[in-house]
């Protein structure tokens, strides 16, 4: 059996924490496996300088600004600003980035698929290329964008808009009343009168 190289752990930590190339662009350049690199920041705690994904393509301007949700365990800056109004933040976050998805998906669509095809050519098994051209299908897409029109029909409909029950529940009184309205329970009248 072959001897592995040795790997040059401090020169990946460099380029990593640079935060200049990828992770799969630094395991092309070490011949280390990504998944080596990524458990290795993670139990060493590296941390990229240059926050956000490395890009090797120029990015297309159609693309919606992508912004980042504030972390779970970050207090507010604003204690008085509402929880509603967070909330409204992330989920815009969440639908920018669900929308960046999709987009660089469905443009390269064609170029995506041949990429699976090439890495899941010598597989005996079908069921991984099965999975991967699973998840980007048409199916899988059309869904996406239903999830992100659920999203913003939720941030525009809560704003004043009553559930189906609410409004049932009006329709019901509003029928109750007039023509259709309960009848009293009938006075007893009583004429003593001699």
């Amino acid at each position: 059996m072959a001897r592995k190289s040795a790997i040059d752990w401090a020169a990946v930590e460099t380029d990593f924490r640079a935060g200049r190339q990828s992770n799969r662009q630094l395991s092309e350049k070490y011949s280390v496996s990504e998944s080596a690199i990524r458990k290795r920041a993670s139990a060493e705690g590296w941390v990229r300088t240059k926050p956000g994904k490395v890009r090797t393509s120029t990015a297309s301007a159609h693309h919606p600004v992508r912004t980042t949700a504030p972390p779970a365990g970050k207090p507010r800056s604003n204690p008085a600003e509402p929880v509603d109004h967070l909330l409204h933040e992330r989920m815009s976050a969440l639908a920018s980035r669900l929308l960046g998805e999709l987009e660089d998906t469905t443009a390269h669509h064609g170029e995506i698929a041949q990429m699976i095809e090439a890495e899941t050519a010598d597989d005996n098994n079908e069921r991984r290329r099965n999975a991967m051209m699973k998840a980007i299908s048409t199916k899988d897409r059309a869904e996406t964008l239903r999830t992100l029109k659920q999203i913003q029909q939720m941030e525009q409909g809560k704003a004043g808009k009553k559930g189906v029950k609410e409004e049932r529940k009006e329709a019901a009184e509003k029928a109750a009343t007039g023509r259709f309205a309960r009848m009293s329970s009938p006075k007893l009248v009583v004429d003593n009168g001699e």
